[in-house]
């Protein structure tokens, strides 16, 4: 419940700190979601609304501002028009660093551009190249679009999408080459495909084991959601791969040289699946267990077709209200979400059942997995990503999951289900002993009532004869 009086701008962070964040939303749609959320004063909203709608003039706007003006005056003449040029004219046929030409742009965020190029030397080829925008080569964005380059460059892993080249254009704007994913959202795609509950859980598996070897390269990417782990086919087996460390924290060691710290007062990732930690307003204790949180909210997602906060209470939220919802706010387990769902024959059919079938799939193990990760003081959540994979995977293979008390009737149960042929085979020769045993028991007690009626018979024949 909203209170009566507040002051709108307390609430809020500053004008460019909302700016920049609004910017690194890729559609207008998640701009507008966030702006719902961030700014609890409408003339502060109306403010950043105006300086996007100015967004594509950006580079006049940006020139009034001291930093960015005195970056441009350290340019030609000859620079500045050519950076007009690429900002107002069509990019499409640019050869970028002498090697790639630029074929489709296929994203946009608040940083930069991505666009399909063509590569032709060492190797021709399709990928795609990261290119940032004329007029935001702030020192804030320059900083993240370099950490981004640097956090994929550290990576190796088949399901994260790799880096292979960087550099700066003949103009000075940096760029990054990295693997061309064409893929679509993972719940996009598990819905579309009619993926089953089964195939969802082994390519979270999958992103898990993605998730933990970047934090072993000492990365958190901090902005974990289906939009940011993309599903492709490989030889017609779907492959998930991690994007966007745009927002990538170093944990032990600062990316560049210049890390930008975040200002005080603005989130950092999306809040839908932001951890509690990464709520709060000095959000510099942040560690792994901040994507196992997001994990978690994704593998709720995967299950029941909606996140663990709704969406439409982030709408009509406040900014204040939207970091007590994260911090407070308990998720019902993803079963009783389910239950109270209308759409759940919709949902159910997405994964290849029937309401019940679903309910009854998710309860239980799924359900402690899940609650486990999505445990609001982190010390409770799985210490890794990995340790999540394991859980998903025991409960895949009939074992025991952590997120769950081992009492001895779950763990024969569990046992039973796993070994259950076994089991059987088992129940069936132990049948057939004690069936065989009984029969003879029972021949036995026969033959000695027949021997004792003979014996009990044959001193009385003899007295018959006797007479």
């Amino acid at each position: 419940m909203r209170t009566a009086q507040r002051d709108p701008m307390a609430s809020s962070p500053p004008l460019e700190d909302l700016f920049f964040a609004a910017l690194e939303k890729v559609t207008v749609e998640e701009r507008r979601d966030f702006l719902d959320g961030a700014c609890a004063d409408p003339i502060l909203r109306r403010r950043v609304e105006r300086l996007l709608e100015a967004h594509p003039k950006a580079e006049r706007f940006l020139e009034s501002t001291p930093g960015v003006r005195q970056l441009m005056e350290q340019l030609s003449p000859a620079d500045r028009d050519d950076n007009r040029r690429d900002h107002d004219g069509d990019l499409v046929g640019t050869v970028v660093a002498g090697r790639y030409k630029l074929l489709e742009e296929i994203a946009e965020g608040g940083m930069g551009t991505v666009w399909v190029a063509e590569q032709f030397e060492p190797v021709r080829r399709r990928v795609a190249l990261k290119l940032i925008k004329p007029g935001m080569d702030s020192r804030q964005v320059l900083s993240r679009f370099e950490a981004e380059r640097q956090a994929l460059a550290l990576m190796d892993h088949p399901n994260i999408a790799k880096v292979l080249d960087g550099g700066a254009t003949e103009q000075g704007r940096p760029f990054f080459v990295m693997e061309y994913v064409k893929g679509v959202p993972i719940t996009a795609f598990c819905d579309e495909t009619r993926l089953s509950v089964r195939e969802r859980l082994g390519l979270f598996v999958q992103v898990c084991h993605a998730v933990q070897h970047a934090h072993q390269k000492g990365i958190i990417h901090r902005d974990l959601k289906p939009s940011n782990i993309l599903v492709c086919l490989y030889d017609g087996v779907p492959v998930p791969k991690v994007i966007d460390f745009g927002l990538a924290k170093a944990m032990h060691q600062p990316l560049t040289e210049h890390t930008y710290n975040t200002g005080h007062g603005l989130m950092v990732g999306t809040p839908l699946y932001m951890s509690p930690e990464q709520a709060e307003l000095n959000n510099l204790d942040i560690d792994t267990r901040s994507d196992v949180y997001s994990l978690g909210v994704i593998l709720y997602e995967l299950l029941t077709g909606t996140t663990p906060l709704d969406r439409q209470r982030f709408k009509d939220a406040s900014w204040q209200e939207i970091l007590q919802l994260i911090k407070d706010e308990e998720s019902p387990k993803p079963s009783t979400r389910l239950s109270g769902n209308v759409s759940l024959p919709i949902i159910a059919a997405q994964r290849s059942l029937d309401a019940q079938q679903l309910r009854r799939a998710v309860r239980g193990d799924l359900d402690r997995i899940v609650m486990k990760a999505l445990e609001k003081d982190r010390s409770q959540r799985y210490a890794t990503a990995n340790g999540l994979a394991r859980d998903v995977e025991r409960h895949l293979h009939d074992e025991p999951v952590e997120a769950r008390g081992p009492s001895a009737t779950y763990r024969f149960r569990k046992f039973a289900r796993r070994n259950r042929v076994a089991l059987t085979t088992a129940m069936l020769v132990s049948a057939a002993l004690v069936v065989g045993t009984v029969a003879s028991i029972a021949q036995a007690i026969r033959a000695e009532r027949g021997r004792t009626k003979r014996c009990q018979g044959a001193p009385a024949s003899r007295r018959r004869t006797s007479r």
